[in-house]
């Protein structure tokens, strides 16, 4: 047994689509007729996962491309699934099962490319568009009546519960989603490669590549004559994109990539990172890669043309020599669905299901995920009160820990993407709702806990809960106690009165004494209490709330019908009363020092001009800006933290990266075929 070492890249070359010859009548032997099979038989084709570097077209060590390492390049099952010229299946698809990434010669050979092969060389041999090389003849059975291949498909590692693509058409393949990346034994799932190109079955130019073609001239009567022959090529990727996101605090003192946060009045706020991953990820995405584009009244075209596409883009999404594509959409690219603020995950499942538990994920209101900091840390989808995974969720990839003073390791997420009308507003317009744009597009979230330290060196009990709220001069004031600060609250609201007059007097309205700041809580405002305000609140703030069965107080009313609007606050009215407190400010809420950092993930098509005084200029942003696509590698690396973490109040409040606010500061440049590198983004948060 030889061991093998495959390498995405190669896979790549596989499932794209290589060259191809010219049909001749002398292919037509003896059993075929007019391109159908007279009689079962069998026919012989020879295949290639090939590295087009060569060639000599692109040099090794191009930066472009990244080589798939260890499992990244693993086969474990690999399938060839045939169509007709009308890309319906036929004949037999062909299974080949590696071992322990171990195959005899009679099931091919395979080239590490400059490795030799064993399991302790699992890096690809050369850095170009492709990576390693497998070969081998596989057999084509026709049954008779069957039309003759014109398509191949590969399907490398295919995920559980989509075993029934190879009976489906390659139009229906197309529509099949997927939800893993990355199976539990480490191998990842690949597909053909799709890109625009010209296809040499149909005559089209420019034409929609999805599967490789098959001409009759590369059918053989033996597993002689067509090893003898030149190999059709074909190229797969991966189903996941590879994140790597880099923070390395071991440094000290002015070394140190966590630098102090000193905007706080009397106190020091230090950030302890606990876990990153990507956040605001697809459900799911598709088992064989989508172009899509956004007409008029937000209406989706699933299959555009290449010169729809070709209008759409200012930089090369599209690269036929190579066999491959640097853009794609995922399943929620086409729906426009995204809350502004957390509340909006929890209040439409409310209206949704009435006042039932939400404990299903088919449940779940939106096609972006967005975690918890509970879900992060344990890795799981898990119920709203935290306490259990949910019913029907899908297995998460670990998270990763800050261990070492640093992050190590690469996430493999879903591809996720989204129209450039949803970020820049554009696509919102239709719907009489701005959106979120940071909550349409793929991030990068770094979790973790507020370490505070008083002036006098004091430090307060790790995981301690403060606020934030209002500033003296250009710094922010800390509370520790819910006491303190909604005593400070209390003395910036003038909605609740209390009467001061003798009876019998004159009223006299005086807004509530500080000394009675029993009566009120900071809590965050009540669904009840946003509808009658009118206004989504940021699920990190809490505001200055009334508590109820609280008597002798009263409220100006400007909509009463009584020449006194001066109103006794009652159960009928409270929630009324509530909503105006809101005018007194919120504060940012640090439940158990809990905080976070999201940083959004760019693509290639990112104009760098974009950003004006260290902000995303969100309007200036073109298609292919943002997004994780598939077989692409992005690298993050976080040179400085400087800036003050966006609070979270629960360690179940969904994240959804606040609009109002860029709490990063981004020098970027992206890392992500082979893996495609999108540069690094080089980050200061």
């Amino acid at each position: 047994m030889k061991k093998i070492n495959f390498l995405f890249g190669a896979l790549a070359a596989l499932a794209m689509g290589g060259a191809v010859t010219a049909c001749s009548d002398d292919d037509l032997d003896k059993g075929i007729d007019n391109g159908v099979a007279e009689v079962d038989m069998v026919r012989y084709l020879n295949v290639s996962i090939s590295n087009p570097t060569s060639s000599g077209s692109r040099a090794e060590g191009d930066p472009t491309f990244e080589a798939g390492v260890g499992q990244e390049n693993y086969i474990h099952d690999l399938y060839f699934v045939f169509y007709d010229a009308q890309r319906m299946p036929t004949g037999e698809y062909y299974k080949m099962t590696f071992s322990n990434n171990e195959t005899s010669d009679d099931n091919g050979t395979f080239n590490p490319s400059g490795g030799d092969g064993t399991a302790s060389d699992n890096t690809q041999g050369t850095a170009g568009n492709v990576g390693k090389i497998w070969q081998s003849t596989i057999e084509v059975k026709l049954s008779q009546g069957q039309n003759l291949p014109s398509y191949v498909m590969a399907f490398v590692n295919p995920t559980a519960g989509n075993a029934n693509f190879v009976k489906l058409s390659l139009d229906e393949i197309e529509k099949e989603k997927v939800t893993l990346v990355k199976l539990g034994d480490g191998h990842f799932p690949m597909s053909n490669s799709v890109y625009y190109g010209d296809n040499p079955i149909s005559g089209e130019t420019n034409a929609r590549m999805v599967a490789t073609p098959i001409t009759t001239s590369q059918l053989f009567k033996t597993q002689e004559e067509a090893a003898a022959s030149p190999a059709i090529e074909i190229y797969v990727e991966r189903y996941a994109a590879k994140v790597n996101l880099t923070l390395d605090n071991t440094g000290t003192g002015d070394a140190a990539t966590i630098k102090p946060f000193d905007g706080v009045n009397g106190y020091t706020l230090t950030f302890v990172p606990e876990y990153w991953r990507p956040n605001t990820i697809d459900q799911q995405e598709y088992a064989v890669k989508h172009y899509g584009l956004i007409g008029a009244n937000n209406t989706p075209n699933e299959k555009p043309s290449y010169a729809d596409l070709i209008n759409n883009f200012n930089w090369t999404w599209n690269d036929p020599d190579y066999y491959r594509s640097y853009w794609a959409c995922s399943p929620s690219y086409y729906k426009f669905n995204y809350p502004r603020v957390s509340d909006n995950i929890e209040d439409v499942i409310r209206n949704a299901a009435g006042d039932g538990a939400y404990n299903h994920y088919s449940q779940y209101p939106y096609d972006l995920h967005y975690f918890t900091y509970n879900e992060i840390a344990q890795s799981k989808i898990l119920n709203p009160d935290g306490t259990a995974a949910m019913t029907g969720a899908p297995t998460l990839q670990p998270s990763i820990a800050f261990t070492g003073n640093k992050f190590a390791g690469a996430f493999y997420s879903r591809e996720t993407t989204a129209s450039a009308k949803a970020w820049n507003g554009e696509a919102a317009l239709a719907t009489g709702e701005k959106f979120n744009p940071l909550a349409t597009m793929a991030s990068a979230v770094i979790v973790g806990r507020y370490k505070v330290t008083a002036d006098d060196g004091t430090e307060l009990p790790d995981n301690s809960t403060f606020y934030l709220y209002g500033k003296t001069g250009n710094n922010w004031n800390l509370y520790t106690s819910d006491e303190d600060l909604i005593k400070a609250m209390v003395k910036q609201q003038n909605t609740v009165v209390k009467n001061t007059a003798a009876q019998g007097e004159t009223p006299n309205y005086q807004p509530v004494p500080v000394e009675e700041f029993a009566n009120f809580v900071a809590e965050h405002p009540s669904y009840a209490v946003r509808e009658i305000a009118g206004t989504p609140v940021a699920g990190r703030f809490v505001a200055l709330q009334l508590k109820p069965d609280v008597t002798g107080y009263y409220w100006y009313n400007q909509n009463s019908e009584e020449d006194n609007k001066y109103e006794q606050i009652t159960a009928t009215n409270i929630n009324n009363v509530n909503a105006e407190l809101l005018i007194a400010g919120y504060a940012r809420k640090y439940g158990e020092g809990l905080c976070y950092f999201s940083v959004p993930i760019k693509h290639l098509g990112f104009p760098e001009n974009a950003v004006v005084d260290n902000l995303i200029k969100f309007e200036d942003c073109v298609p292919g800006s943002f997004g994780l696509v598939r077989n692409h590698v992005y690298n993050l690396n976080v040179s400085s933290i400087t800036g003050l973490a966006t609070a979270l109040r629960d360690p179940n409040q969904p994240i959804v990266p606040p609009a109002d606010e860029q709490t990063y500061y981004i020098s970027a440049k992206l890392n992500v075929l082979n893996w495609r590198i999108v540069p690094t983004q080089n980050v200061i948060l």
